[in-house]
């Protein structure tokens, strides 16, 4: 082959391979951009749980005046927090008034309240705290008075509004602390009697008390007993005794001539003070002859007080005590016959630092459990009972406290009962035994 022939093969064969790598990159180039168009086409459809918001729209519509169209648009799932609010807001009051406070974003019941500026004579607020509160005021507040009130939460949020005050309706003045202390002991002293007192240390001073509202039950009141704890469902077992423990009173301390209590004020509007009272015994109990009736024979005149028909014993002889000392034990019964001594040594409250209240599953009081650390020369121990021993019924009363302790066995004492059936459970095994206990000693001597 010549030599041009060759070099026009040559050139030919070069734009062959240029033609085709041409095609080839136009083809990729055109791939590319399918890709793209169907991206931006899907990307500009996109599928969501909320509806879409026409973004364009919304320039178009609004102003860059007017923002109201923007705080109507769903920007977020999440709803923003009402505006804090009062009611009412403002205006004339002729009367107490509760104000209330909704929205916001803290806790409702956190809100505090306050009266801004000067306040007029008369005029308070009955809670600091909470949803509501109560704007009072007396005849000691001028009429047209004005006062403004602010809700705050904590979070750079409150509100405030004034009010007018101009009532026309007689408004009772607040009773003094003097008047809702006397009305409150009036109201204790009417639903308890006080029986008998033990002054003494206050570990071992006591009271005995007739309640009228747990339909004359007695109860046994010592320093430090509040009402709340006590007379509890998981504690007290009778119904009526459960009754109690709806009243805010707590026993202070027992006295030598009376047992003071500590309470809340019985008028509703009053309900955050509290004040002490004391519970004293009937007066007609121990009334003395009136020494004004004492004529110049010195001889006294219509006196109360009864003498006995037959003159009392000498003080000075002692009457001796017959009842047997020492506790005998029948196996054949299997009863204890408790002595004078042993009966002496039973303290309650010395036992109640070893027992302690047990549940069943269902979360119900079960009965008293003797602890393992009663010492082994207790008198329970000593007269049959074991340690782990669940006590749960004195004479087929349940027991689920030592106050039910203390109440059964002296209301049952006092009645005359001398023979006490105690229910027990020891080691899941139920049992019973019998305590004969000495009788009265004035029954006695009475004999």
């Amino acid at each position: 082959m010549k030599g041009p022939q060759l070099s026009a093969l040559i050139w030919l064969a070069n734009l062959l391979v240029l033609a085709g790598g041409a095609f080839v990159g136009y083809q990729f180039w055109q791939d590319m951009e399918a890709d793209r168009d169907a991206k931006y086409a899907q990307a500009s459809q996109p599928k969501t749980k909320e509806k879409r918001v026409a973004w364009q729209n919304t320039v178009d519509s609004a102003t860059t005046a007017d923002h109201s169209y923007f705080r109507d648009s769903l920007l977020s799932p999440h709803a923003r927090p009402d505006k804090i609010s009062m009611s009412p807001s403002g205006g004339v009051l002729q009367k107490e008034t509760t104000l209330k406070v909704a929205g916001g974003s803290g806790d409702t019941s956190k809100y505090t309240w306050s009266i801004q500026g000067t306040v007029p004579a008369g005029v308070s607020l009955s809670a600091k705290t909470g949803a509501t509160t109560v704007l009072r005021f007396s005849k000691a507040t001028p009429q047209e008075s004005s006062v403004t009130v602010r809700a705050a939460n904590g979070v750079d949020e409150m509100v405030e509004h004034t009010y007018v005050l101009s009532f026309n309706e007689v408004i009772d003045p607040e009773p003094s602390d003097e008047e809702l202390k006397a009305e409150l002991e009036k109201w204790v002293n009417s639903q308890f009697t006080l029986l008998r007192l033990w002054y003494g240390a206050p570990s071992i001073a006591k009271a005995v008390v007739i309640s009228k509202e747990a339909k004359n039950a007695t109860l046994l009141f010592q320093g430090g007993m509040k009402f709340s704890e006590e007379f509890s469902k998981e504690r007290a077992m009778d119904p009526n005794v459960q009754k109690l423990a709806k009243y805010d009173l707590e026993v202070v301390s027992i006295e030598w001539d009376h047992v003071l209590m500590k309470g809340a004020s019985r008028n509703p509007k009053y309900k955050d003070r509290r004040y002490e009272v004391k519970l004293s015994p009937d007066p007609k109990a121990f009334e003395l002859p009136d020494i004004n009736k004492l004529g110049r024979t010195g001889k006294i005149g219509d006196s109360k007080i009864k003498l006995p028909d037959n003159p009392p014993p000498d003080p000075t002889v002692e009457v001796e005590d017959t009842r047997p000392k020492e506790s005998v034990y029948d196996a054949g019964t299997d009863t204890w016959t408790l002595g004078t001594d042993d009966y002496k040594n039973v303290n309650v409250d010395e036992l109640a630092r070893y027992a302690k209240v047990v549940h069943d599953r269902e979360g119900k009081p079960l009965g008293i459990q003797i602890s393992e650390d009663i010492p082994d020369d207790n008198s329970v121990i000593a007269r049959g009972g074991r340690k782990g021993d669940i006590i749960k019924a004195i004479n087929g009363k349940p027991v689920a406290s030592m106050s039910d302790v203390r109440r059964i066995v002296r209301t049952e004492y006092n009645s005359g009962v001398q023979e006490f059936v105690v229910t027990y459970e020891r080691d899941g095994v139920p049992g019973t035994k019998r305590f004969n206990v000495p009788k009265k000693k004035n029954t006695d001597e009475n004999k």
